[in-house]
Formats: structure tokens, sequence, C-alpha cells
């Protein structure tokens, strides 16, 4: 069939940071994201051709940078520095990242602003990692290095993207560990050297920058792996050492932020238990969108699509009446531990959504594209 005039592609969950090689040569163990040949190439192909005069929007929804993976460079001995992580954000940190993560994928970056240049729009809904993009600074930083002929071509959602009986949301928000209070994203706080304006985290993203990433640094692929409490079942087995030594840093690390370094903010005996829960039983945003489409009460019974990422598991499923749950997975290289997906992929999903007689009609895809003789081991 020939494409229609009018298209929205879904994606997220791209993890990009510092680039793939450090400025001594070495791979940067803290970067996930390798496919920036193929997302030009993605980019190019919805954008030329066939699609070269259609009306084509990418939706960029969450975690598509992260600066919480970008971290002090290594010494001239090859060792990073004691990470000490920034228990305080500010808009001039949050620019100082995301400007250093469009430095390390020049190719992806220039994907995206050919495909502006030719009429095309980008939407960006922000992450539990790329909450940065909230900051004004960071909107004028990518208008700037994207350059887009027009400023409508480029959009920042800071609340879930709904049109046409459909919404895009990155998921997040329904875990406690990872939710942000939408209502105080910024927060002032008072210093010795005056009133700081700084972005109010939640746990998830302090034990990202305080804890994972060291992690990362002596097993890259710990965020990788899936599901992570059958990793933890084998590390014990075959890394009693690793297991027992992390898992009591771990336990360290959020006594240290709940009674130690932000009392405050963690303090409510509710929230604790309900972090303490998801470490063991993660949310199910399956369960989540079959519950939206079950309520009768408010918007939410009027979707007829969720498109949610978040979990980097792509699934699709239908539920009674038609209605319809997306997730977009992600690009990043996923070791599956579970029966049904056992083994190390990348698959490259994609939420396409085409209007036909008017009407869109929402469906996961996987990007091949072009063959390609070789792909860099990552």
């Amino acid at each position: 069939m020939p494409p229609t005039s009018k298209i929205k592609l879904v994606i997220s969950d791209f993890h990009l940071s510092r680039g793939k090689w450090l400025a001594n040569g070495r791979r940067n163990p803290l970067e996930d994201f390798h496919q920036d040949d193929r997302f030009e190439e993605f980019l190019n192909f919805y954008s030329t051709g066939e699609y070269e005069n259609s009306e084509v929007e990418l939706i960029v929804n969450g975690d598509f940078f992260d600066p919480l993976a970008v971290i002090p460079l290594p010494g001239p001995n090859g060792k990073f520095p004691k990470m000490e992580y920034p228990q305080e954000v500010e808009e001039s940190a949050a620019v100082e990242k995301i400007s250093t993560i469009l430095d390390g994928h020049p190719i992806s970056v220039q994907g995206l602003k050919n495909f502006l240049a030719r009429g095309k729009k980008i939407v960006f809904r922000w992450g539990n990692h790329d909450a940065a993009l909230l900051w004004p600074a960071v909107q004028k930083l990518l208008r700037q290095r994207l350059a887009p002929p027009q400023e409508n071509q480029i959009e920042f959602q800071q609340r879930p993207y709904v049109f046409d009986r459909i919404c895009v949301d990155h998921g997040h928000q329904y875990e406690t560990l990872n939710h942000f209070d939408e209502n105080h994203i910024f927060i002032e706080r008072k210093t010795p050297q005056g009133t700081k304006r700084i972005q109010n985290l939640p746990f998830g993203s302090f034990f990202v920058m305080g804890f994972l990433n060291r992690v990362k640094l002596q097993r890259s692929y710990i965020n990788l792996v899936q599901p992570l409490r059958l990793y933890i079942r084998l590390s014990l087995l075959l890394e009693p050492m690793f297991f027992f030594v992390h898992g009591f840093l771990a336990g360290w690390f959020f006594i240290k932020m709940r009674f130690i370094t932000h009392p405050m903010r963690f303090a409510r005996l509710k929230k604790t238990l309900m972090l303490i829960f998801e470490a063991f039983r993660r949310v199910s945003l399956e369960d989540t969108a079959e519950a939206m489409f079950q309520s009768h009460a408010g918007m939410v019974s009027n979707f007829d699509t969720i498109i949610m990422g978040h979990n980097h598991q792509a699934t699709v499923r239908v539920f009674p009446g038609g209605k319809q749950y997306i997730n977009t997975g992600t690009w990043i290289p996923i070791t599956s531990l579970d029966m049904n997906t056992l083994g190390h992929r990348i698959l490259r999903t994609y939420a396409l959504i085409e209007y036909i007689d008017g009407k869109p009609r929402a469906s996961l895809k996987i990007w091949h594209g072009e063959p390609h003789l070789t792909d860099d081991f990552a």
C-alpha cells in the first residue's frame, strides 16, 4: 500500500549518553546507544522519497537522552575519579550535560537536523532519565543545535501527549521509584551562596547517579538485563561476593538517602514502604494501561490507544472493545533471562501511526533498514 499523507512515529528509551568513545580512546561503559547510523537511516526514510511530501511527526517519548549517565571523564591513568553524584541539579548543569550528549552523537544530531530541514516535526516528551528537557535553557539549546526552519517544528510536552483518542506517555509516573511531583518540578533551596533553583528529582534518579553508575563501571551490562530480579538470583549463585557486597551497598544507599541526605523528601512512611515494595516487584505498565481502559471516570476512558515506553519491553496487547496498548521498547541491546524471550537482541522497535480515511491506526514495527555488511560490536 502507498504511504498515507499523514503519519506519526513514536520512539523511546534510546539513552544517548556521552558517546561510545572516551577521550583516552577507551569505550565508555555508561554508553548504551550504538545505533546512530541506523537512526539516521530511519529518519531519512520517513522524510524523503515516498514520504517527502507527507506530514510526518516524530514523537520522542522519553529517555531519548540520558544525562544521568554523563559523569566526569577518567584521568590520565584511565581510572574514573571518585564519583560524587550531584544532589542538587541546576539548570546550568543540565545544559552542560545535554550539550555533551549532542557532541557525543553527531550522526544522530545531523539526522534530526535533516529531518527538520525537510519540513517534518519533532515532539519531545520527557522521561525519568531526561527530565532535564523541562529546563527552558535546555529547550533553547536543542532548538539552537537542531536548527528547525520554523520554531513550531519542535515541541516539548510536559503532560502526556494526547491526540485523536491516542495517549502517548513515557510511563515512569506510575512508579513511586521514578515519580516526579509535576506540580513542583523545580524547587528552591537555600544555601550559603544564596537561593538555588533545582530540579525536584525522585529517588530513582538519585539511585542511578549515586549507585547504578558505579556498578556499571564494573558490569556495563547491569541495566541491560531483564528481568533484573532473575539476574540478582543468578548472581547469588554465580557471583556470591558481588551479590552480597553490592546488596549491602544498595541497602546502605537507601538508608543514607532516606534518613541522612534527603530525610524530608523521602520521609513519609508510606512512600518508603512503596519504594521497598517496588524494589522487589516492578509496576506492570500493561496492567496500568488495562486499568486505564476499564476506568469510566475521567478522560482516560476516551483513549483507544495508549503508547508507553520506560520498561524497554516491546509489547502489543489488544483489550476488549479494541482498546490497544503498545510499548515501543528500546533500540539499545537487551539480554533477556525470561524463557519467552531468552537471549541477547536489539529490536529497534517503534510505533507507526497511520491516518487511513482520517482515522489513526497504530501498530508496532521493527526497523530493519538497508542490509548492512557489518555492525559495531556493542
